[in-house]
């Protein structure tokens, strides 16, 4: 799996041009668990 696309420019130099959409799913799983536990310690705290 390629993560990340290079290429290189006129003058030999490396260029970064994409990024590879395989690992979205990382950063929406992560937000999703921190709301999930932000919603529960708020809940957790409203009941005291």
């Amino acid at each position: 799996m390629e993560i990340l696309r290079f290429t290189t420019d006129v003058y030999g130099r490396k260029l970064l041009v994409g990024v590879s959409w395989d690992l979205l799913w990382v950063p929406v799983a992560l937000a999703g668990i921190a709301i999930i536990v932000h919603q529960v310690m708020r809940a957790r705290r409203r009941a005291r």
